[in-house]
């Protein structure tokens, strides 16, 4: 055996790690903070999948090389004069993150104003922010480059706004797919590609963990930097109010549902920061490193796990996972912590159980 086929081997046999990036606006900047802590401690990052603005922050790593670099670029673009903001600003008069106790009358009359415009511009056109302002903002960041010349495998999730149907990117151009995976309907345009016409990813995976695994990750570490159903105590009992809430209860149980199947994973504390802020990078990058130190020792152990399912895959067996149902807890008491995850089990003998279908 030559010097360098021990090298070889090992690498073969080393788990393939994905990193899934979900969406949540600008707080997918915390996005950066775990890719920061995995550079620092040499995890391998296989396999990015993004949506929508994990879809943004994952190319701009992906292609700038590394994390320092693509925090100077987005903090270079977010803050010169060219990143057109002024309806991101807008958005966050509307629907502020805390309401305050106390609201001048000239400031509720400026947000009735803001909401006023916002559906009146909505009722008019397809979108809120326009396609060349969107365009521009996506160009401002991202190079003009296609999806597969990534250094590091990169995939796309998008949702098709005639069928419903999840739609992965692997191949074409870098800019289109990240417009098409973050085109929050009604905020953003839909994007044309290829016959279709394509919205946020969110819509149908907000951390598509099961794009991951369909791609051949042996072990899934998933971002989830979403705040969909926030409660302060006081609940606006207003009809409108009541059924945008209840939507993003269906949001929040559908995303719990997929991210279950995910090794580890990361959620970091993003109440603070307003996900049409984009000026919130420094603020939103430490929340990531924060959440992602803490995983640490989950991450080490889903490795560990790893190299079994990485075995068992290049025997040609696609190896099983196990989700734990934990009982439920007595009236009046808390949750019980998490249970930890079990190791894979390895399939018996004689019973194949076949590849999963290309995502």
């Amino acid at each position: 055996m030559g010097g360098t086929d021990g090298p070889r081997i090992l690498k073969a046999l080393r788990p393939k790690v994905a990193v899934v990036l979900g969406g949540g606006g600008a707080r997918g900047f915390a996005h950066l903070g775990v890719l920061k802590v995995l550079e620092r401690e040499g995890i391998p990052v296989d396999l990015l999948v993004g949506c929508s603005a994990g879809a943004l922050v994952g190319s701009l790593y992906a292609f700038s090389g590394s994390v320092e670099a693509a925090e100077k670029a987005l903090l270079a673009y977010t803050s010169s004069p060219e990143f057109q903001d002024g309806r991101y600003r807008d958005i966050q008069t509307i629907t502020p993150l805390e309401k305050p106790q106390k609201e001048g009358f000239f400031r509720r009359l400026k947000r009735a104003y803001k909401t006023a415009a916002f559906f009146a511009s909505t009722l008019l056109r397809e979108s809120y922010v326009k396609p060349e302002e969107f365009e521009a903002n996506v160009a401002g960041i991202l190079p003009d480059r296609k999806i597969e010349e990534s250094p590091i495998p990169l995939c796309i999730v998008a949702a098709d706004l005639q069928t419903g149907d999840e739609v992965v990117l692997r191949e074409g151009p870098l800019r289109l797919a990240v417009q098409a995976s973050s085109a929050i309907a009604g905020v953003f345009p839909p994007v044309r590609w290829q016959g279709r016409d394509l919205v946020d990813g969110g819509f149908v995976d907000k951390v598509p963990v099961e794009a991951a695994l369909r791609l051949g990750a042996d072990v899934v570490i998933a971002v989830d930097v979403s705040l969909d159903v926030a409660f302060d105590g006081n609940l606006d009992r207003r009809g409108t109010t009541l059924t945008t809430r209840a939507s993003a209860i269906l949001s929040e149980a559908l995303t719990q549902s997929q991210i279950r199947f995910a090794d580890v994973v990361i959620r970091p504390d993003i109440r603070k920061v307003h996900w049409a802020d984009f000026h919130s990078v420094p603020q939103a990058i430490p929340l990531g490193e924060e959440a992602a130190e803490a995983a640490l020792p989950a991450i080490r152990s889903a490795l560990r796990r790893g190299w079994l399912r990485r075995l068992l895959r290049l025997l040609g067996r696609h190896p099983r996972r196990t989700v734990v149902f934990r009982p439920y807890p007595r009236e009046g008491t808390a949750s019980p912590p998490p249970l930890p995850a079990p190791p894979a089990p390895v399939p018996p003998s004689g019973d194949p159980t076949p590849p999963p279908k290309e995502g």
